[in-house]
C-alpha cells in the first residue's frame, strides 16, 4: 500500500481552519445569536442537535485526517466508523428513554 509521504501540513491547516470555524459555529448555535426566539431557548432539542452535529463533523474531520485514515483501507474505515456511529444512536436512545423517565 502506498501513501503520499508529502508535507502533511496543508491537510492540517485545513482541518485545523475547519476546526476552528467549527467550533465558532457551535458558540453562535449555543448563544442562540443567529436563531429567532420562536425557536426556542438555549438548552432546548434543537440547539443540541445542531451542537451535536457540529460535533460528530468535527469528529470525522479528526479521524480521518489526524488517526490517518484517509490513507487506510476502506475496510478498515468501515470498522471504524461503524462504532461511532452505533455509539451516538445508543447515546441519543438512552439520553431519549432517560428523559421520559424523570420527567418534570
Amino acid at each position: 500500500m502506498s501513501h503520499d509521504h508529502s508535507n502533511p501540513l496543508p491537510s492540517y491547516m485545513k482541518v485545523f481552519y475547519s476546526l476552528m470555524a467549527l467550533t465558532v459555529l457551535t458558540v453562535l448555535a449555543a448563544k442562540q445569536l443567529t436563531f429567532p426566539h420562536e425557536w426556542g431557548t438555549p438548552g432546548d432539542i434543537l440547539h443540541v442537535a445542531i451542537g451535536v452535529v457540529i460535533a460528530v463533523i468535527k469528529v470525522i474531520a479528526v479521524m480521518y485526517i489526524f488517526m490517518h485514515l484517509k490513507f487506510d483501507h476502506p475496510m478498515l474505515r468501515f470498522f471504524v466508523y461503524i462504532p461511532v456511529f452505533l455509539f451516538l444512536v445508543f447515546g441519543f436512545a438512552l439520553n431519549f428513554l432517560e428523559s421520559f423517565t424523570y420527567t418534570h
